[in-house]
């Protein structure tokens, strides 16, 4: 009778200790469950998060390319329009809108204007025949926002070490002591639009339609328009001949323009920022730099 006792006492012993354990592993479970529940939670709600991110800087990149597209497709037509030679000198820096600015106004140089008007209306006359109507791209994302040929890269003065391999441009101090102070060529620190957090980019072109790769420099300006950082050894009378000359060379390949119009858009465009950049069209490997006397010329 004690044996029977005894066992049985065992027995509830054991059958309670194993109670205790189930229940304790249950909870374990229930806890590892709920903390990996949690997890998931935060990582998706961090994936979200970094998603929305993600899409929103893609956003305002894609927004800013369109920009760019916008103002390459104003500075092409405007280069390519009777009397348009001051329109284009417009798309540049505010420093380089001061130096070159008030040669295009001068009387004294309409006879040198006439000249270049003279070449726009031929090559006007020329495209007309070809395509059928006169040159002005309309549809600014097609051209410039479709293929190869032109690419973008975007960054921050004082942020990005380097953009699209070229050296950003230093910050450039302005203050109240200097904000309204002109240099040698009549700017001020501010007319640079150097600062740091200023937006910078640049445009690559590629080598294309018998012409070398070229990278425009561009710098952000107020409210929301890119312009085209010039080297500052283009004057006005520079750019004035490059025009002439590049126009003049596009004319003459007239029978080689591509049967894809807003391909033959892409290569005027070309010639056009060449001549903007000081660039000639047997230079291998043309570049600009932010900031310097820019493209090389040999």
């Amino acid at each position: 009778m004690n044996k029977l006792i005894h066992w049985t006492a065992a027995a509830a012993l054991s059958l309670s200790g194993f109670a205790y354990v189930s229940s304790a592993r249950a909870e374990d479970t229930v806890g590892d469950k709920v903390g990996r529940a949690a997890d998931k939670t935060k990582n998706a709600v961090e994936n979200a998060a970094d998603k929305t991110k993600d899409a929103a800087h893609g956003a305002k990149v894609q927004w800013e390319d369109g920009r760019i597209h916008t103002m390459l497709a104003q500075v092409t037509n405007a280069a390519l329009t009777n009397g348009g030679f001051n329109d284009v000198i417009e798309r540049f820096n505010d420093a380089d809108r001061n130096r070159l600015g008030a040669w295009a106004k001068d009387k004294n140089n309409k006879e040198k204007l006439d000249v270049l008007n003279g070449r726009i209306n031929q090559f006007q006359g020329d495209w007309k025949a070809k395509y059928g109507h006169e040159f002005k791209i309309k549809q600014d994302n097609l051209v410039f926002g479709h293929g190869p040929i032109f690419t973008y890269a975007q960054g921050e003065i004082g942020k990005d070490a380097q953009l699209a391999g070229e050296k950003l441009p230093p910050a450039q101090n302005v203050t109240i002591g200097n904000l309204g102070k002109k240099d040698a060529q009549g700017n001020t620190a501010a007319d640079r639009n150097l600062e740091k957090g200023r937006n910078v980019a640049y445009v690559t072109v590629a080598a294309s339609h018998g012409m070398p790769e070229l990278k425009v420099p561009l710098i952000h300006e107020l409210p929301d328009m890119w312009k085209i950082d010039v080297p500052d050894s283009v004057t006005a009378p520079v750019l004035y001949d490059n025009l002439l000359r590049h126009l003049t060379k596009a004319n003459e390949l007239k029978d080689t323009w591509p049967s894809d119009e807003n391909d033959a858009y892409r290569a005027i465009s070309h010639h056009v920022l060449m001549a903007v950049m000081n660039v000639d069209d047997d230079v291998k490997g043309a570049a600009a730099k932010h900031g310097a006397d820019a493209a090389e010329k040999k």
